[in-house]
Formats: C-alpha cells, sequence, structure tokens
C-alpha cells in the first residue's frame, strides 16, 4: 500500500514530527512504501476559488507552485494520513491550505484509507481538527478511518505512545473488497447490493444519496432518469458486463444483460452486482421504483 503522510508541522524535530516516524517506522516493517511532504518548508498558497480546475482544465490547478509536487502522489496512494500540531483548536495554516488544494483533483483516484495525527500543549482541544478530518475526508470521500491519534502535554514523544504509533503503522493491510461501500437497491420486497468502485462518478453519487429513481426494463437494463454528477471521461470504457450498473448520459442503469452487444457503448460503471442479485432484478415488473442508499461497512 502506498501512504501519503502531509505533515504540518513547522518543527522538523517537533512531537508531530516524532509521532510521523513511528507511525511510519511500523508501516515499513509491515511492507508499505510511505512519503512524507514537510508542507511548511514548501511553496503551497492559498486556493484562489477560480474555478479554474473544475471549469476550464480538468483536475488541474491553476497555480503552479509545490502542490504540483504533491498531485501525482496524491493520485497514486491508497492512503492519507495528515499530522498536525493544533493550533487554535484546528490544523495549522500550512496544512490547511495544502488541504483546501485537494479542491482541483476532487476525488483521488486510489484513495480508500485516512489516519490522522494530533500533537498539542492541553487534552480537549481537538474538536476543530478531528470534525474536519472526518467530514472532509471520511464522509466527503469515504475513506476508511484507520484512527485518530493524539498526544498533549507529556504524553508527547512518550515511549509508550511511540509504542502505540508503531503498532497502529504495522497493523495497517492493504485496501480489499470487505472495506468497499455497496450500494442498496431496493424495490418492493427485493433488495440487492451492488460493490461500488473507486472511480469519481461512484465517490460522487454516493455524496448525493439516498435517493429514488423511476427504472423502466428495456429488455437488457433498468434505464432510471437521474441527474449527472462529477464525471472523469478517463473512466469511462467501452461496453458492459452483465450486473454492472452505470451511470452517464442522464441515466441510471442496471444492466443485467445483453454484455455481449455493449462493446460499442460507452458507458461510466460505477458498481456491480453478484450474478445472484442480477438474477433477482430480473424478476420485477416492467415498471419500477428504486430507492438507493449507501452501506458503508467499515462505519461504526
Amino acid at each position: 500500500m502506498k501512504i501519503l503522510v502531509l505533515n504540518g508541522s513547522p518543527r522538523p524535530k517537533g512531537n508531530t514530527a516524532a509521532m510521523i516516524t513511528a507511525y511510519q517506522t511500523g508501516a515499513e516493517r509491515a511492507g508499505h512504501t510511505v512519503t512524507v511532504f514537510d508542507v511548511c518548508r514548501m511553496n503551497i498558497k492559498g486556493c484562489l476559488a477560480c474555478e479554474y480546475c473544475h471549469t476550464k482544465a480538468f483536475r488541474t490547478c491553476v497555480q503552479q507552485d509545490d502542490m504540483q509536487k504533491i498531485y501525482p502522489a496524491l493520485d497514486q496512494a491508497d492512503m492519507i494520513v495528515l499530522a498536525s500540531p493544533i493550533y487554535y483548536h484546528g490544523f495549522s495554516g500550512q496544512l490547511q491550505c495544502a488541504i483546501n488544494r485537494i479542491y482541483a483533483p476532487g476525488y483521488p483516484k486510489k484513495l480508500r484509507k485516512a489516519a490522522l495525527l494530533l500533537s498539542s500543549g492541553d487534552k480537549g482541544v481537538y474538536d476543530g481538527a478531528i470534525f474536519a478530518y472526518r467530514s472532509s475526508f471520511i464522509d466527503y470521500l469515504h475513506l476508511e478511518d484507520m484512527g485518530v491519534f493524539t498526544a498533549a502535554g507529556r504524553e508527547n514523544q512518550s515511549e509508550e505512545l511511540l509504542t502505540r504509533l508503531t503498532s497502529a503503522g504495522a497493523a495497517l493491510t492493504d485496501p480489499d473488497d470487505h472495506n468497499a461501500a455497496r450500494l442498496v437497491i431496493s424495490s418492493g420486497e427485493v433488495t440487492v447490493k451492488a460493490k461500488m468502485n473507486n472511480t469519481m462518478a461512484a465517490r460522487d453519487f454516493m455524496n448525493r444519496l439516498p435517493m429514488t429513481v423511476t427504472g423502466f426494463d428495456s429488455g437488457i437494463d433498468y434505464c432510471c432518469p437521474c441527474k449527472d454528477g462529477a464525471l472523469d471521461e478517463s473512466e469511462m470504457q467501452d461496453g458492459w458486463k452483465n450486473g454492472d450498473i452505470n451511470l452517464s448520459g442522464g441515466y441510471f442503469a442496471i444492466r443485467y444483460g445483453g454484455e455481449e452487444q455493449s462493446a460499442s457503448y460507452r458507458q461510466m460503471i460505477v458498481a456491480h452486482l453478484p450474478e445472484e442479485d442480477n438474477c433477482l432484478i430480473q424478476t420485477l415488473p416492467q415498471k419500477t421504483v428504486f430507492e438507493l442508499s449507501l452501506e458503508e461497512p467499515y462505519r461504526g
């Protein structure tokens, strides 16, 4: 697994750096690759809110600064770790600038997990940073939370803390299907679950759920009018497999058949039904109302 760490501390040998080193040591012992960016020693400007990245150059920030070093690593990362001292109940300003600039790529291509390391002088000051982490990364990007680790006062650089962080890093495992989100599709007495993939369209669709759509059976799929969301054209594919779920062109479509004649159609596949559930879909009436919701098995 590739792990990206954003270090928001300006102190090269401070408490936050010690937490990162311990966590990195454990992760590397487990065979993972860890890349640390010290954002306080990089030229990273704040977001300009110009929308260039979403209107003129897809996933590309207009500012050519040191975020250009982070963006490629972010797109290849399976996991992100945010590490920061607490300033005014939140992240350091330098780290917050880097986080804000993640708006340009929107949904990093492979990211599946996240963790948070926080250092402070006193206890009870973490709420702002934890809220930002959970809202922006765990909930919005739909990442698996691998833990929030805090250290206050004398806890910083203690043997107990560093041992705990090393053990947590060593316990990390590669992302797999067991922690992938499922799209829950219900109609009448039929409920099926389709594994969501990691495309931009799928991540965006998760943030639009729950919703209700009405589908019509065409003989090979249930086609439901549905407003398009975020879409990366490079992730579209030619054709589909039976059981694939498509979301593009103004339609949410459950492709239960017809894969042998599908090669000439461009699709944005966001999920896939197992064979048994795909057969259940075919028992529904010609016009069907579907209730769509999200199941994320790693949420407690």
